[in-house]
């Protein structure tokens, strides 16, 4: 069992963190505004790579708190997938490694390079750390037993637990416990899940609940997937409505489920701010300044450097505001992110387009003269106009295809539109195209002839001498 220890955190810190949404405003104001530190500890551009949790259905709130902040630094921020991490040179010209999950080999990696580490969310395995930046995941478990209680009394409550084995999932049961102790009425029965084994765990839900029946009063889910799980399940054995389900990590469906009567409560581990956080910490490990310390955790390597974010339940009566903070970022980092992809777009175009130029300039003199001939070939085919035109008409259509998803991202209807547009073209602009691509390919081939005359009379020079 971990332990951490803490110091007391002022009540009008503690209201502001409360009071911050995941939108980021103020967010430079509530972490500590200061005038681009990196450009004073660094000569130029640094890097830090990021290696975040795939199947986290917060990644993408996570990342919006790192790149507000990193938008704002010259700092370069490099996200690595799973296809990228296990790569070798995946951490080349990085000088810190935010780290939550991926593949192992990435962390041998940053031992080797020399690569600050800085966890998120949980303690890897094998590494030494320079820091973790984690929700306060014992006060998690607190709230969701306290939520507990305030329904229940006794009975028999089941506790689907995360990675046993994790730092963070060990903090949450003991939160769950420290209060549910006090109940001597309620009896848990715990079922742990390793990654990959959330089926095994709703098996084994339905299964203890069919033996039971009438006699399980609630389902303490620490994960989200888990919560999902058990809503499924008891959703199936017709439960959902008289079991009570409580969550220890809000999601946009977790919200939608309180919104729906299904789960009675959740807890805010505001992943924005943890997001940011990160990405301050590992800007001052960039800097090489000193770290505001105000907690540790202490593990098998000893006592590592915390910065606890702070949570809070989510309740009925809350439930509104934070509904809408989620999915209003969750939408506006989805909108960064489809304008890094069209962005990134015309570099990968461009460069295919100087590929192909290098590949056209390394072919014979033939191969040039017969694409150059087929080229003509084209455009005359395609400017003849028959005689006797007196008009043309051009069809344009489009097809728009929309698309409508839910709060997990599955589409739950589409809309197409077709248009189409007719344009008529003058006859005679047709032909003062064709003249002009005539024109200009004549005098391509006297110039290409003229080359090779050239070189015909040198050679038959150097001949005669």
């Amino acid at each position: 069992m971990t332990k951490r220890k803490r110091t007391l955190v002022s009540f009008f810190s503690f209201c502001l963190c409360l009071s911050l949404t995941t939108s980021g405003c103020g967010l430079q104001a509530l972490l500590g505004n200061k005038n681009k530190t990196s450009s004073a500890g660094t000569s130029k551009t640094s890097t830090i790579a990021v290696s975040l949790n795939a199947n986290d259905p917060n990644k993408l709130l996570i990342t919006k708190g790192i790149d507000d902040l990193a938008k704002k630094e010259d700092v370069k921020v490099k996200y690595l997938d799973s296809s990228t991490s296990g790569d070798d040179s995946a951490l080349n010209g990085a000088k810190v490694l935010i780290y939550q999950a991926g593949n192992a080999s990435l962390l041998k990696n940053a031992q080797t390079d020399k690569v600050s580490v800085l966890a998120l969310s949980q303690v890897p395995a094998g590494i030494n750390l320079t820091g973790i930046v984690t929700p306060d995941q014992e006060k998690t478990g607190e709230l969701m037993a306290q939520s507990l209680v305030s329904k229940v009394s006794e009975g028999q409550v089941i506790i689907l637990q995360g990675d046993p084995s994790e730092t963070g999932s060990q903090e949450l049961l003991a939160g769950n416990k420290s209060v549910l102790s006090k109940y001597p009425k309620i009896s848990l029965q715990t079922f742990a899940s390793p990654p990959g084994s959330e089926s095994t765990a709703k098996q084994s839900l339905t299964d203890y609940m069919q033996k039971n029946p009438g006699k399980v009063q609630a389902v303490l889910a620490h994960t989200a997937k888990l919560g999902e799980v058990a809503s499924d399940a008891l959703k199936q054995l017709q439960l959902d409505k008289k079991v009570l389900l409580i969550g220890g990590q809000a999601t946009i469906p977790s919200l939608e489920r309180m919104a729906g009567g299904s789960q009675i409560s959740d807890v805010d581990t505001n992943p924005y701010l943890q997001g940011a956080n990160a990405f301050q910490w590992a800007q001052k490990i960039l800097n090489k300044e000193s770290l505001d310390i105000s907690d540790s955790i202490t593990s098998e390597q000893g006592e590592i450097p915390a910065k606890i974010v702070q949570v809070k339940t989510v309740t009925p009566e809350n439930l509104a505001v934070i509904q809408k903070s989620y999915v209003k970022t969750m939408q506006s980092a989805e909108q960064d992110q489809k304008q890094q992809t069209a962005k990134a777009k015309p570099q990968s175009q461009s460069k295919t387009q100087g590929d192909s130029k290098n590949q056209g300039g390394s072919q014979d003199q033939g191969g040039d003269q017969q694409g150059s001939g087929g080229s003509d070939n084209q455009g005359q085919n395609k400017g003849n106009v028959p005689p006797g035109v007196k008009k043309v008409t051009e069809t344009v259509k489009t097809e728009t295809t929309r698309e409508y998803l839910d709060g997990q991202g599955k589409v739950i209807g589409t809309e197409k539109t077709t248009n189409e547009q007719v344009k008529t073209v003058p006859p005679e602009m047709l032909q003062q195209e064709q003249k002009a691509q005539s024109s200009q390919s004549s005098s391509q081939a006297q110039g290409d002839q003229s080359s090779q005359d050239k070189g015909s009379s040198g050679g038959g020079g150097d001949s005669g001498s």
